[in-house]
């Protein structure tokens, strides 16, 4: 579960570097409050809710305005949660480039037994900001109806360069960066290749104050 000392005061990141959350659509986004959990500052939920399938899989779309970053994906049940995000949808990762970048292969685990109708926050976090971690949150109900090939493609692209890889046991509180893409990564261009599987890394990571979200790894 979130804890809220959010503080990641050891990163060492030169500026600011925020992100927004495409699809599902964003509650909003002021980057005066992104950095404020949760949800960067909007504490009330849409009441426009984006229809999220039960089964086959579904992407969320950022926009990045950094070259280099961790993230991770979380999920609170209810119609208007506050601090309960302790449903972790997507393991950390290490995202590379700017401007588009889908998260693919989204699923919602069978064992929570959720049905049609359920009401549900999504929590985007990501280590762009040197005082504290940043958050977007999109509100969505669940539906028996799957993402189409069609609708799940134009949810989903990336930009030239941007590469994502899982990070085994890390917490998103590690250093982001705002310095440019070298542009030699290949971006993801294909529905069917964008749901990662979990990979560890070779090189290690500096991971600097284990203040966001208690570590993130408890969850």
């Amino acid at each position: 579960m979130f804890s809220t000392s959010l503080v990641l005061s050891l990163l060492p990141i030169s500026a600011l570097a925020h992100f927004r959350t495409v699809y599902p659509p964003a509650r909003g986004f002021d980057e005066t409050t992104i950095v404020n959990f949760p949800c960067g500052g909007f504490n009330t939920a849409n009441t426009n809710r984006t229809p999220v399938p039960l089964t086959g899989a579904f992407p969320i779309q950022l926009s990045m305005e950094h070259t280099s970053v961790k993230g991770a994906v979380y999920m609170s049940l209810g119609n208007d949660p506050q601090s309960a995000y302790s449903i972790q949808l997507r393991n950390t990762f290490q995202e590379t480039g700017p401007d588009n970048f889908c998260i693919g292969g989204l699923t919602i685990p069978s064992n929570l037994n959720i049905t049609a109708g359920t009401n549900a926050t999504i929590q985007v976090v990501t280590n762009g900001d040197p005082n504290g971690g940043l958050y977007q949150c999109s509100d969505v109900t669940f539906t028996d109806t799957a993402l189409g090939s069609s609708d799940y493609s134009a949810h989903c692209t990336n930009s030239t360069g941007v590469s994502a890889s899982f990070i085994a046991n890390s917490p998103p509180n590690g250093t982001a960066s705002t310095t440019g893409a070298s542009g030699s990564a290949s971006a993801v261009s294909t529905a069917t290749s964008k749901a990662w599987a979990p990979q560890k890394t070779v090189a290690p990571f500096v991971l600097g104050a284990m203040g966001l979200i208690g570590g993130l790894a408890v969850l």
